[in-house]
Formats: C-alpha cells, structure tokens, sequence
C-alpha cells in the first residue's frame, strides 16, 4: 500500500463528509491508499458520518492535533502518510501528483498548496499569502509545511519521531524543518487542496496576529504554546491569548 491518509478530528460532522468525498473521488487506485481517521472522541455525527467512507477509525480521548495524526500514524500500513485536516478536500489528481514526487527515493515529504474555498477577501488574501510565504521560503531552502495537506515518508516521519505532542501550534512547522534535515523536500503546485477560512470568521485580526507570533516565537526561541483552542471554542479574542 502507498498512502496511508490521515485525518484528525474533533467534532467535525459539518466538515468530514466533503473531506472524504473528496478522497473518495481521486484518479487514483483506491487499493493503493488507506483511509484513517483519528478521532479524539467526538460527541456529535463525525463517526457516524465516517463510517460510511471507512471502516478504519482510531480515537484516544486526549485532545490535540499532533496526538491525533502521531496515533493515525501508528495504525497506518502505507510507506507515505498524507496528513490532512477535516476541513480540506483535495482535487482529484491531488494523489497521483503527490506520488509522482515520491517516486524519487531521496523526497521524504512533499505538500500541496491549499486554496481557500470559503470567506471574504481579507480572509482568502491571508490563506492566499501563507502559501506564497510557503513557496517562497522553499525557494531558500527552508521548509515550513502547513499540516493542511502535507505527506511524509513512513520511515522518515517515524525516524524523528512524528509531531511533538507538546506543541498546540506550528506543530506542523516544527516536524518539516527538522525532516528536511534528513532528505528532499518538495511542494507540489500541481497537487491542488480547498480550505476552510472558518478560523479567521471570528476575531481576524487577533487570530492573524496570534499565528505570526507564535510562528516567530518558534523560530528564535524553537518553542510553542502547549494548548491550541478549536475554533468553536473562542468566545473573546483573549482565548487565543490565554496559554501563550
């Protein structure tokens, strides 16, 4: 099997079904991939909704989006894990061109770019500009992959031990650069994903502001905050703030 994809939830039942349908909808041989859903023990209809697409579900009742994909991880059978997040469905070819990259052994992970497929124009110019960001630090040589829809290696995720479960942010960040560390990077403009923008619909500019704190943060000093709020879960701006 070549892909293990990975999706980690916590009451995702408003955005799960399109995720999957999107996998369910790629050009690519289905025997060739598996489909795990690592659930952190959600109380609405996220299972119930992804049962119908796969019977391959792993829940743990500890919250965090690095718990949840290390524990797909560990349950998944492919030699490249494509992590993706509830709220992102992929185009149909997204598969086939991330494989292509891999088809050179020295590539130990590999990102799409994702698009915004919801929001206004201050909030779509934002998802917009990381990826720029994105492309343009690749262009020096540094790799800083959203989790959004990012691959790695099988060996190579587990030779430095998957995502810190002590970063509630840029836990993502962190696992690319030290990857990258170890083999070729590449982002693939041809594999092609749709975001949600739903965590900039409230609180923009504290939510903007908070994220490229926290980016610097963990690049002068290389630490994080512990805990990350779901976006249902801020009420004030200063929720954000709390656990910095």
């Amino acid at each position: 099997m070549k892909f293990s994809i990975i999706i980690p939830t916590y009451m995702e039942e408003q955005t799960i079904d399109r995720c999957l349908q999107s996998i369910v909808n790629q050009n690519y041989d289905s025997k060739e991939y598996e489909v795990i859903l690592s659930d952190a023990k959600s109380g609405d209809k996220t299972i119930e909704i992804a049962s119908k697409y796969t019977s391959n579900i792993v829940q743990t009742s500890e919250r965090g989006i690095s718990i949840g994909r290390n524990n797909g991880a560990k349950n998944s059978s492919g030699d490249i894990l494509l992590f993706i997040d509830a709220d992102c469905c992929l185009e149909s070819d997204f598969l086939l061109n991330i494989y292509n990259v891999f088809e050179s052994n020295e590539v130990v992970a590999a990102t799409g770019l994702a698009y915004p497929i919801d929001g206004g124009i201050i909030a779509r110019l934002i998802y917009y500009g990381t990826f720029l960001l994105v492309r343009l630090f690749g262009f020096f040589g540094v790799y800083l992959f959203p989790g959004v829809c990012v691959a790695y290696r099988k060996w190579a995720f587990e030779k430095i031990k998957g995502f810190r479960e002590d970063f509630g942010i840029v836990e993502d960040l962190d696992l690319s650069k030290r990857i990258s560390k170890i083999g070729k990077c590449k982002i693939v403009p041809k594999a092609k994903a749709y975001v949600s923008t739903r965590r900039l619909k409230k609180h923009l500019l504290s939510t903007v502001i908070f994220h490229i704190y926290s980016d610097i943060k963990y690049l002068i000093t290389g630490k994080a905050t512990s805990y990350y709020p779901k976006v249902e879960e801020i009420i004030s701006w200063k929720d954000l703030w709390l656990h910095r």
